[in-house]
């Protein structure tokens, strides 16, 4: 199976659940690293879900101590991307189609524009 086959069947398996739960696919990748394979899945929230979510939670008063500037809206969590990782790896170990031994990350869009 080829790289590309690996991450068309984890998006088709994953975008369904990613939407059920107020989440979004930004992109996904498979890529070798220092000799270590890594499935990365890139998720943020649906307009709906940081909607509901900003709309939940009251506005910080003090303004962000990186930016400076006031949070209104909030975005993906660390909890958030374990629960998509949970959900995925648990197919992935009972699927088992991913032949390369690989390490899963599932992060925030953030990180795209890391590194």
């Amino acid at each position: 199976m080829e790289h590309n086959d690996y991450l068309t069947r984890v998006e088709e398996f994953i975008v369904p659940f990613l939407k059920k739960n107020g989440y979004e696919l930004i992109t996904s990748e498979f890529t070798e690293e220092d000799h270590n394979w890594y499935l990365r899945l890139y998720i943020d929230l649906s307009d709906a879900e940081a909607e509901k979510r900003a709309a939940a939670e009251p506005v910080q008063s003090e303004p962000d101590e990186e930016t400076g500037e006031e949070r209104h809206e909030p975005g993906i969590g660390i909890n958030d991307c374990a629960k998509v990782s949970r959900y995925l790896s648990t197919w992935l170990d009972k699927t088992d189609f991913i032949s390369e031994t690989y390490t899963l990350e599932v992060c925030s869009k953030g990180f795209l524009n890391e590194g």
